[in-house]
């Protein structure tokens, strides 16, 4: 497995495969309602103006040349905020989250001091993950359907870093 960052130059041109996972995951736990083309607008309309910024970072998490996943996230003054972590089905339970997690506490800036994410409240399985990690619920998101979760990046150093 390599990881490596989206090239943003790419992004034009790769940013639907990676919308391609997410709608094959989400459509089973958290189906908008909307059709796939009304998603993928949205999803392009949230995602190329976010890329523009610096911190902004997407990991491709390549299977020879098939794209297995991606990890949107970025580092803002110490706060790592892990905004969305994609994995097409057949990759799922292969060890490629502890993978990208130890690819992660590599590349960090060491000034990182917290963790942050949201989990859809309808997603039992990105709670468990978070919550593993060492986050804890701290409150909602505006419009009340996710937990806004927040945590020690020490914990994730404990839990992947080099000497676990």
């Amino acid at each position: 497995m390599i990881i490596t960052p989206l090239n943003k130059s790419d992004a034009d041109r790769l940013l639907p495969k990676l919308f391609d996972i997410l709608h094959e995951n989400m459509s089973r736990i958290a189906p908008t309602g909307h059709t796939y083309e009304e998603d993928l607008v949205t999803w392009l309309s949230c995602v190329k103006p976010a890329l523009e910024k610096e911190p902004r970072q997407i990991l491709l998490l390549l299977d020879n040349s098939d794209i297995a996943g991606y990890f949107q996230y970025y580092v803002h003054r110490g706060v790592f905020m892990m905004e969305e972590i994609q994995f097409r089905e057949r990759f799922k339970g292969t060890g490629l989250f502890e993978e990208l997690y130890r690819y992660l506490v590599n590349i960090l800036p060491r000034d990182t001091q917290f963790v942050e994410a949201y989990a859809n409240k309808a997603n039992e399985k990105s709670i468990a993950v978070l919550t593993h990690l060492g986050l804890a619920v701290t409150g909602e998101n505006i419009n009340g359907n996710s937990y806004h979760f927040r945590g020690n990046y020490e914990h994730l150093i404990r839990l992947y870093g080099t000497n676990t």
